[in-house]
């Protein structure tokens, strides 16, 4: 299996220009956690950055996510490359990759990996890594990316644990 980390590092020997990361521990277990995040057409009702995404969580396949970064709305294509769905080391990880002109170009190149890891005590680590890189990368509005990248991390945390005790109060 690729490690998160490998691939990281292996982008930013290509160029990266841009690096913005959220991490957030949420009080919810793994499994959760990972039902919300995979769960593309829920979008709009929790996640004020990524607010749908349409396509197949499965490698290979092409994703379409409709971003909104203050007052600028974006339709992105992105292109799987991992799916590791919750394992029995507490881990899972979604990783894909910016696709369409830019990329075909060499102007612009993205990839958001994401991580859970389980932390114990029915705890999950949530962490949205996004690398960006290209001659127009320049262009890219990083700060919007940065405040969307945690308010989507922090809505991810407030809508996984709202379930977590919903499931909780019906047991």
């Amino acid at each position: 299996m690729v490690r998160v980390d490998d691939i990281a590092a292996e982008h930013r020997v290509a160029g990266v220009r841009h690096r913005v990361e959220a991490v957030v521990d949420i009080d919810a277990p793994l499994a959760t956690v990972w039902q919300v995040m995979a769960d593309g057409d829920r979008y709009g009702e929790w996640n004020p950055f990524v607010v749908r995404m349409r396509g197949r969580l499965a490698v290979g396949e092409r994703l379409t996510l409709s971003v909104r970064m203050g007052w600028m709305p974006a339709r992105v294509g992105e292109y799987v490359e991992h799916v590791d769905p919750p394992d029995t080391d507490g881990q899972a990880r979604l990783i894909y990759r910016l696709t369409g002109l830019g990329p075909l170009l060499g102007a612009v190149r993205a990839r958001r990996i994401q991580r859970l890891s389980a932390l114990g005590d029915g705890a999950t680590r949530y962490t949205s890594i996004e690398l960006f890189g290209g001659w127009m990368s320049a262009l890219i509005p990083v700060a919007a990316v940065r405040r969307g990248t945690q308010a989507h991390a922090e809505a991810l945390s407030r809508r996984a644990r709202s379930l977590a005790n919903a499931s909780a109060q019906a047991q």
